[in-house]
């Protein structure tokens, strides 16, 4: 097995209610199943540190993991979404649409107060406060995708639409791709 530096994780599957901002989401009963389940497989790549963005959703996907690992859980402001404020849920396909916006135009604020390009530098600045290897860090779909979209030279919206909740890349100390877990 290839050594990881890099245990990137997206949120299991939340509960989803329109009426309520997505940042106070939390997981699912059938999210919380599938972070035990990728918690299995993580584990072979025994992570030293866990580190989680604030949201709900992403927190209880990191202490369903650190459990499994025995390890506690910082948390850091710097792994939450893409700040859009500005676009709310609405319907699956409003939303899809929406988002496809935001990976069309990275380098605009659309529908919110940072570009992709800046959620993505973000990103990185938050996982390069935080020692230990391998780094897991639990975060949120868009910010992820453009961060691997830049770091793999990949297509981050087809990345995006690709994604599971919850979903795992590992990387190596160069930054290559070890093994997506989904």
């Amino acid at each position: 097995m290839a050594q990881a530096a890099l245990i990137l994780v997206r949120h299991g599957r939340p509960a989803i209610d329109p009426a309520t901002p997505s940042t106070t989401w939390s997981l699912c009963p059938e999210g919380r199943a599938g972070c035990e389940k990728l918690a299995d497989r993580i584990l072979d790549y025994a992570p030293t540190t866990i580190v989680s963005s604030p949201e709900p959703k992403a927190l209880e996907t990191a202490q369903v993991l650190a459990a499994r690992a025995g390890l506690p859980v910082e948390v850091d402001p710097g792994l939450h979404e893409h700040k859009r404020h500005h676009l709310s849920f609405g319907t699956e396909e409003a939303f899809r649409q929406r988002i496809a916006a935001v990976f069309a135009k990275p380098s605009e604020p659309v529908g919110g107060q940072e570009t992709a390009h800046e959620a993505a530098e973000r990103l990185a600045a938050a996982l390069a406060r935080h020692q230990g290897a391998p780094l897991l860090a639990v975060t949120h779909g868009t910010v992820l995708s453009m961060y691997l979209g830049e770091k793999l030279d990949c297509d981050a919206h087809d990345l995006w639409r690709s994604l599971h909740m919850p979903d795992a890349f590992v990387l190596d100390a160069e930054g290559r791709l070890i093994e997506r877990i989904s």
